[in-house]
């Protein structure tokens, strides 16, 4: 399974101290099955 985050970096380890508090479901690392639903919400 592939697995897309919204970023432009590629992401070794996840630091969940660096997340925005103020997301739909909190604090936490959103991952999506769909490229380009992914790099919507990194912006």
């Amino acid at each position: 399974m592939i697995l897309y985050h919204g970023s432009i970096v590629e992401i070794y380890k996840i630091d969940l101290s660096l997340s925005k508090p103020n997301k739909d479901f909190g604090k936490g690392f959103y991952l999506s099955l769909d490229e380009n639903q992914a790099m919507r919400m990194g912006i």
